[in-house]
């Protein structure tokens, strides 16, 4: 596209993130670890029941979740000051990623973060980065009204109760 200017420290960021997904999604769906994640994140009674040590499971899942915040961390140096707050203008584009695109999975959240970041970026030039933001949060509440459990909503028994 004509006026697009990506960096070499973008174009890393981006490809760090499509490799981190990829391992997690490695991770999560074709290992065994991944099946006992699932298992416990799924049911973690039964899961304790079949021999499944949950606390570990616990423990292994806190770890990589830290480690993928270590990791998001260091990318975010390669786009800003180094400092406390450093983070704080992504949580909320963070947390309506992942609200939008259904807790827990993974699928929806790729998808989610594609659409609102193209909805942010299409609406920013138009609307001003404040305004846009704030179409943004109140289309995603609406979309939320339509379907409370995100883009793809948690199957089985457990759901329905």
């Amino acid at each position: 596209m004509v006026g697009v200017f990506l960096p070499f420290n973008r174009l890393f960021i981006i490809g760090l993130s499509i490799l981190c997904v990829t391992g997690i999604y490695g991770l999560l769906f074709r290992s065994s670890v991944g099946l006992r994640v699932r298992a416990v994140m799924q049911n973690r009674n039964m899961s304790a029941c079949l021999g499944i040590p949950t606390r570990k499971v616990d423990a292994y899942t806190f770890a990589f979740g830290s480690g993928l915040a270590g990791i998001a961390g260091w990318a975010l140096t390669l786009v800003g000051n180094v400092e406390p707050g450093l983070g704080q203008n992504y949580i909320v584009d963070s947390f309506m990623v992942v609200v939008t695109g259904g807790v827990g999975k993974l699928a929806g959240t790729i998808i989610a973060s594609l659409g609102i970041g193209g909805l942010n970026k299409l609406m920013e030039p138009s609307l001003g980065a404040v305004y846009g933001k704030v179409l943004i949060l109140v289309l995603v509440i609406l979309f939320l009204q339509w379907r409370p459990s995100g883009l793809f909503a948690v199957k089985g028994r457990h759901a329905e109760g």
